[in-house]
């Protein structure tokens, strides 16, 4: 049974091959067509959940995001079916919604990002684990770097001690870095059950990081005389922690920033369903552009070659220039490019 959707193919118009142009004969730009499509998809769809990880938002706020688009899909690809059929005009509604698209997808990366505190710890003078530091943070503060520590991700620890404790150098301020690791041995951590937790306090997981042998090669080179009293406080040094990949690691964040979280949200969801009913949409072109649908394959598997090679360049790119913006610079080139290919209505035999 064919989908409401799709155009019926012209397997029963005989087309003389002697009058037909070698472009059209070889269905070159109907390749184009895919291999373009497909290659805007494959420059900007693998990174999408990388991209709105890096702007700000949390990997629950992704899973939920992603969790609504398929229940979405289901409803919108019919509609958008229904629009293309009563219009009779696929082209064009194809072009609105890459174009679309195109927009959504572009206003994600010129939004501003959503701004976060540092995680805020304090070191401490533990029994069992010596030195340590303790903070409030989400799950992914354990998982993102630390899995990524053959990669070059490592958590810093900015620290200043106040030495009240020598009242010779009153409210002096020592400042030291240094560098530590999360593994599972190193760090306890306990599920934060508090219910009435201001804006900077609110966190899902409470961590003691044991730092004990990182303070004292730390004091052993640096001849820094770190805790000059003998009686140690609970409290020794207030730290500020980041990696190396910044988006890793955030505290609470700034307050007036659920706007943001919600329009990142929004945009991503309309241009990934946008994105994804265009697929059916550009199906439905080729094979009322086909004599036999039989052949449909060898002109979709144009489209895969272009997913595979722009995927690949966009890596490339992004590797040299070191910014994401070559993701959505490269992924508008391609759409404009197949937009234009497709205003040409004689490229493709509609009936």
């Amino acid at each position: 049974m064919e989908s409401p959707s799709m155009l019926t193919p012209t397997v029963n118009v005989p087309r003389s091959t002697s009058s037909v142009p070698f472009v059209h004969h070889f269905y070159i730009l109907l390749k184009a067509h895919y291999f373009l499509f497909f290659s805007a998809f494959g420059i900007l769809y693998p990174i999408l959940n990388i991209t709105l990880r890096s702007r700000g938002l949390s990997n629950v706020e992704l899973s939920y995001i992603n969790i609504i688009i398929p229940f979405l899909v289901f409803f919108t690809n019919p509609l958008l079916g229904f629009i293309a059929d009563n219009s009779r005009r696929y082209l064009f509604t194809f072009n609105i919604v890459l174009a679309m698209v195109t927009i959504t997808y572009t206003s994600i990366f010129i939004l501003p990002i959503v701004k976060s505190h540092n995680i805020q710890a304090n070191m401490n003078h533990d029994k069992q684990y010596g030195y340590a530091l303790n903070f409030c943070a989400s799950q992914e503060v354990a998982t993102k770097c630390a899995s990524r520590s053959q990669c070059g991700c490592s958590y810093q620890a900015n620290c200043t001690l106040i030495d009240s404790l020598d009242y010779r150098y009153y409210n002096q301020m020592k400042i030291f870095f240094f560098t530590f690791s999360m593994d599972s041995k190193d760090f306890y951590k306990e599920i934060n059950n508090a219910i009435q937790l201001n804006e900077l306090e609110t966190c899902g997981i409470k961590y003691q990081v044991s730092i004990d042998e990182i303070i004292k090669n730390y004091l052993q080179n640096h001849s820094f005389d770190l805790f000059p009293s003998t009686d140690i406080s609970s409290k020794l040094a207030s730290c500020e922690i980041t990696c190396s990949i910044a988006h890793f690691c955030h505290g609470s964040r700034y307050v007036n920033q659920i706007g943001f979280i919600l329009l990142y949200s929004l945009l991503f969801i309309i241009g990934t369903n946008l994105l994804t009913n265009a697929v059916p949409l550009g199906a439905s072109i080729g094979f009322a552009s086909l004599d036999c649908p039989e052949i449909f394959g060898q002109q979709r598997i144009y489209g895969t070659i272009g997913f595979g090679i722009s995927a690949f360049a966009a890596s490339r790119a992004y590797e040299f220039f070191q910014t994401d913006f070559v993701y959505i610079i490269m992924f508008s080139i391609t759409t404009i490019i197949c937009i234009i290919l497709k205003k040409y209505k004689s490229i493709l035999f509609l009936r």
